[in-house]
């Protein structure tokens, strides 16, 4: 007797399970022949660059460098000078996970950053690096969509659609950006770079078949001392946009783009005027990363049983994504930083955050994080301080219990700082950006077998069972438990197709024939 088990492949991608760890380094610099010596360290920061990521076996292999920042006061002389260097890192981290995957996430961001002067000639720097890294795999299952057999063979098949958001493809670039930074009206020209910090973001993407377009903002802040040898600051929202190269998609399907800096230039004038001390050139260097993510509808046989023989069903369980619901929170931030002098000016503001945990309590997800601060200021005798604080932001929000919940935050502007009596007060926003997924099994099948060579023995079955409905069953289920069909069920009871049947509702139940 002919059974054909109609099959469809559902192919995509998940994320590895995280693998972070803590990595250090420390160094001893010299420092250059054309930088005075070093009276008093004021701050040091540095700047993450990504320059590879590779997967070994169940190992990840990251490597960059911190391009280091020393900001200090030089002997006999007023003001603020800068020192810089590269301090490269290689660190690994093992997953059994990673084996299997295709691509890697990484994700590299200053914990502490501790710089001592030795002598007014060396400096001690030691840097604690978190690394984050996620395997992207390729997963593939064939599922039965429908079975087409013989009416001798008395097959009975329960089939489910299925709305899935599934990763359906990836792509990875390298690009370099470069645009020119106006000194605003009313600030003074720039005589020396003091240090640059560059913060990327993704504000909008756009899928058109096998083009991905991306667009974003470079936030730029500058910090730099003056032709008058003043100590002054500016920034620059600079947009850019990429063409990506991605497998032909819908267009309403979901980009979600990674992008990490590889690397960072600057120099004071433009291409046209490179004596122009109200211009600087920035060139930087990004690697981003997308994963395009799509709704899939997808029927599959999640049971199967025969009224005459004994079949044995093959299934598998797969854990899909189901319904996503992102949405973003602003969070507002105000706190008054208490410094323990009378400050005169706030020369340069920093803003970072710590990684986003997330509680869960009831119908809520309560995302907590750290925002670090850091303040640089002048008493009002004009010398250089710098004042750090942690502050806690929390953000609440309404998620289904049913649902994965994951988030991370970003610095969202609005920033203000004012002097106050009590210190330096500031305030500032901070943009919660919130993924809740529905994780749901997948239980569908995949092979069958039917014993056509012993049918069942119905004949101690009585022809009619009175039976009571439980509102813990289905029709299926009372069904399959007596080797009939819910088809000739209904009709025994006459019921419509579409009516469901309620607790207590007592069900006429013939043996099929």
């Amino acid at each position: 007797m002919e059974l054909e088990l109609k099959k469809e492949t559902l192919c995509f991608y998940e994320f590895s399970t995280a693998a972070t760890a803590v990595h250090e380094e420390v160094t001893e610099t010299i420092v250059p022949d054309y930088c005075p010596d070093i009276a008093r360290i004021i701050d040091s920061d540095g700047k993450v660059f990504l320059r590879g990521k590779d997967i070994q076996g169940d190992k990840a292999i990251v490597t960059g460098s911190v391009k280091v920042t020393v900001l200090f006061t030089p002997e006999g002389e007023n003001g603020i000078r800068n020192l810089e260097f590269s301090l490269p890192f290689n660190t690994s981290l093992s997953n059994k996970d990673f084996e299997h995957c295709q691509s890697l996430f990484a994700r590299v961001h200053i914990q502490s950053i501790e710089t001592k002067s030795l002598n007014p000639r060396k400096i001690f720097t030691r840097v604690l690096l978190t690394v984050r890294l996620q395997g992207l795999k390729s997963t593939k299952a064939d599922f039965c969509t429908d079975i087409s057999a013989q009416s001798a063979l008395g097959i009975a098949q329960m089939a489910r659609q299925e709305t899935l958001n599934l990763i359906t493809a990836y792509t990875e670039k390298d690009f370099t950006f470069t645009d020119e930074i106006a000194i605003p009206a009313g600030k003074e020209a720039v005589l020396e770079i003091l240090s640059c910090t560059i913060t990327p973001s993704v504000q909008e993407t756009k899928i058109f078949g096998a083009k991905l377009i991306v667009k974003g903002i470079l936030l730029a802040e500058l910090l730099y001392r003056s032709e008058q040898q003043g100590i002054a600051s500016a920034t620059a929202e600079l947009p850019f946009s990429q063409i990506m190269e991605i497998e032909e998609s819908p267009e309403d399907a979901a980009a979600a783009i990674t992008l990490q800096l590889s690397g960072m230039d600057y120099h004071i004038g433009s291409d046209e005027n490179p004596d122009d001390r109200r211009r600087v050139t920035l060139a930087v260097y990004l690697s981003a990363q997308a994963c395009i993510r799509r709704s899939v509808q997808f029927r599959c046989i999640s049971d199967v049983y025969s009224t005459v023989y004994e079949v044995t069903p093959t299934m598998s369980n797969l854990q899909c994504t189901g319904e996503i619901n992102a949405f973003t929170r602003r969070q507002s931030v105000r706190q008054t930083i208490e410094v323990g002098v009378v400050p005169s000016a706030v020369l340069s503001t920093a803003i970072s955050f710590d990684e986003v945990n997330v509680s869960r309590e009831d119908n809520t997800a309560v995302l907590q994080t750290m925002a670090h601060v850091k303040l640089l200021f002048l008493d009002e005798g004009g010398v250089p301080l710098v004042a750090e604080r942690q502050l806690e932001c929390t953000c609440r929000v309404e998620v289904s219990p049913e649902c994965s919940c994951t988030a991370s935050v970003r610095y969202g502007g609005d920033l203000s700082v004012a002097i106050s009596s009590n210190g330096i007060e500031i305030r500032f926003s901070a943009d919660f950006s919130v993924e809740a997924a529905d994780r749901r099994q997948l239980l569908g099948l995949t092979d069958m077998t039917v014993d056509t060579e012993h049918p069942k023995d119905t004949s101690q079955l009585p022809s009619i069972v009175l039976k009571v409905f439980d509102e813990d069953e289905s029709l299926w289920d009372i069904a399959k438990r007596y080797s009939t069909t819910a088809e000739v069920i209904r009709a025994a009871n006459d019921m419509e197709e579409d009516c469901a049947c309620s607790a207590g509702q007592l069900l006429l139940i013939p043996r099929k024939r």
